[in-house]
């Protein structure tokens, strides 16, 4: 599937340039022309040495708004709150500062004199929100910035609004909407004659379609997109429109059209970037050879990518075909131990797409069960308003029949209709709260089933292959490395179906059942590795529910803790901790190794990320700290 994701870090960039560097433009006010133009030397000069030292730029920034302040300079001021939150953000992800800056920012522009910088300081707020990845509150601002935007004449920054909500929209796979915004974004490009921009958004509308599954309109786009790449000036979104089309024809066996997209887009990469990320591009040139029967040439491109980068930090459909060509050439070649660790690390690239899109689908199930009951119980509130208002409605019905019996009747007769209309708004709502109901218990029974099937079907034929490589390997001539690597492949299917089988399982939504897991596998780990370990917990209530995400992401941040522990840390004995305070869970992982310092703490960066995120995502917070070995603690909600 072709990728949006870097033309959006282009756009995303390039609003922020545009953004400033457009504020730096004086406009008619009381300040001198001599001042604004000491105001705007420094925002000109804290742009120059911002990539190189964002620090010093941070500082001539806040210089040019204390000069701003000072003259009651509203543009130059606005334009320091933009630049201020997107240094801090961008360079130093102090979004705590970003945050306050933000709200500064939006308090100010309250004032009717100051509208005009309405639309900027929401499009910064929405950046900012961009940037933590916090992709429905960045879309509510954006919204916000285009409806601003009627109290400004600059409308540069539309475009790059509107190119953004599409690519966010396509993220939570509302392509329909992306669309959309998508076309409005082309054709603001259109008639401002930007061909960058036009090809950008061509790049994406071809990605959009392909997810909609309408490969035909997908095609058209992309031919707009290379009859415009014809001119011979160069521009960066072309990139991904080659790599767009190389995919294309290599997808439908065109070896020559493939090929010669895939040159373009290594001929333009080579002259735009630094050498690593000539990997991409080689990756499809090694297709087209492959296709054409060329093994020498697949065998030499596939070469020079493993010398330009680690094909581990590719992205992972880059990363699946990598492995996937290294499988077919070993194997051609004759070379089945290689063929087989390269099929090993392809079908790995690919669990981890799958992984990634499991768990992506999950929150958002969470997310609009927690969205569905937030609109019933604000029905229920709406419902018990409505009666509060009957009830002032028969008092004033009581005052009236003072006034005369027809008075009364006509009152009579119009709360009767008022009555059964609430009614029957409750009975709707009960109704369809009794639906939502069922639903969520069919879906709950779902993943019951499936994982039983997972555990009946998949756990029986896993056995049965653990069983027969271990069998071999107790034979002089089955204990081989291709037994070998049978046998921990489907070791470790095993275990990694076992734990997708009990996070799926209903009945393992409590406290009680996460604990067991967790010390279960601590135990069986440490001791394998000779790790002493010393085990503790104090449950006020072991059957409190928890939710499934809850304890996914809290085992499998506990799993990586433990793994860095025996990997890195040489240590002899490991405390494990668990206690509940109030609705809280804590969790305390210490042992008595080296620590994280030198080397080792970036072998574990990547792992350290997973868990902030695992831990993050639902609201909880994870910290380490070095003291005669290494600390994990943990703290997470046990309710939502």
């Amino acid at each position: 599937m072709p990728r949006v994701t870097f033309f959006l870090l282009l756009t995303l960039l390039s609003g922020i340039i545009v953004a400033c560097r457009e504020s730096n433009r004086p406009a008619s006010s009381g300040i001198s022309v001599a001042d604004s133009a000491r105001v705007f030397r420094l925002f000109d000069r804290a742009y120059e040495v911002q990539n190189a030292n964002p620090d010093s730029a941070y500082e001539l920034i806040q210089q040019a708004g204390a000069l701003s302040r000072q003259y009651g300079f509203d543009q130059g001021l606005f334009n320091y709150y933009n630049q201020a939150m997107y240094n801090r953000a961008a360079y130093r992800g102090d979004f705590a500062l970003v945050k306050r800056l933000g709200d500064t920012a939006l308090s100010l522009v309250q004032d009717p004199a100051r509208q005009r910088f309405r639309m900027l300081m929401n499009f910064s707020r929405a950046i900012e929100y961009q940037f933590q990845e916090q992709n429905d509150s960045a879309i509510v601002y954006y919204l916000r910035a285009l409806d601003n935007q009627v109290f400004t004449r600059d409308t540069s920054r539309v475009s790059m609004i509107q190119n953004n909500l599409a690519i966010l929209f396509h993220f939570q796979q509302r392509d329909d909407l992306a669309v959309t915004y998508q076309q409005k974004a082309l054709q603001n490009a259109i008639s401002r004659n930007d061909t960058a921009r036009i090809i950008g958004s061509y790049v994406n509308l071809y990605g959009f379609e392909i997810a909609r599954a309408d490969t035909a309109t997908a095609f058209m786009y992309l031919k707009n997109g290379l009859a415009l790449a014809a001119d011979p000036k160069t521009w960066r979104d072309e990139t991904e429109l080659f790599k767009n089309a190389g995919e294309y024809y290599v997808a439908r066996d065109r070896v020559d059209s493939a090929r010669y997209y895939f040159t373009r887009y290594y001929d333009l990469t080579r002259s735009l970037y630094p050498p690593v990320y000539l990997a991409q591009p080689l990756i499809g040139l090694a297709q087209t050879d492959w296709l054409a029967g060329n093994i020498a040439a697949t065998a030499a491109r596939l070469a020079t990518v493993a010398r330009l980068t680690n094909p581990d930090s590719l992205p992972l459909l880059d990363r699946q075909n990598f492995y996937r060509l290294q499988h077919q050439l070993l194997k051609k070649t004759g070379q089945w131990e290689g063929a087989l660790l390269a099929l090993e690390r392809y079908n790995r690239a690919i669990a981890a797409f799958q992984n990634g899109e499991k768990n992506r689908k999950l929150v958002q199930y969470d997310e609009r069960v927690k969205q569905l009951t937030h609109e019933k119980q604000l029905a229920d509130q709406q419902y018990a308003l409505d009666r509060k208002n009957s009830l002032i409605v028969g008092l004033a019905v009581v005052c009236v029949l003072l006034v005369g019996l027809a008075v009364v009747l006509m009152l009579y007769w119009r709360k009767r209709k008022m009555l059964e209309s609430e009614k029957l708004a409750k009975l709707e709502l009960e109704t369809e709260w009794a639906q939502l109901k069922s639903r969520m218990e069919a879906q709950q029974e779902e993943r019951g089933r499936i994982s039983q099937e997972l555990h009946d079907e998949l756990g029986t034929a896993l056995t049965s292959i653990s069983l027969a490589s271990e069998l071999l390997k107790q034979r002089a001539e089955g204990n081989s490395a291709e037994v070998q690597i049978i046998a921990r492949a489907s070791s470790e299917m095993t275990t990694r179906m076992n734990e997708i089988v009990w996070s799926l399982n209903v009945n393992n939504d409590n406290l009680q059942s996460l604990v067991a897991y967790i010390r279960k596998f601590c135990a069986d780990f440490l001791g394998e590795a000779g790790i002493q370990m010393i085990f503790s917990e104090t449950i006020a209530n072991p059957r409190q529910e928890l939710k499934g995400i809850i304890r996914r992401n809290v085992y499998q941040s506990v799993k990586e803790a433990i793994h860095n522990v025996v990997k890195h840390a040489e240590a002899s004995q490991v405390e494990l901790a668990i206690a509940t305070v109030e609705n809280e869970l804590h969790i305390l992982i210490r042992d008595n190794g080296k620590g994280m310092t030198g080397g080792p703490v970036e072998s574990w960066s990547n792992g350290l990320r997973n868990m902030r995120r695992n831990i993050e995502t639902i609201k909880g917070q994870i910290n380490w700290s070095v003291n005669n070995g290494t600390q994990v603690r943990i703290q997470t909600p046990m309710t939502p």
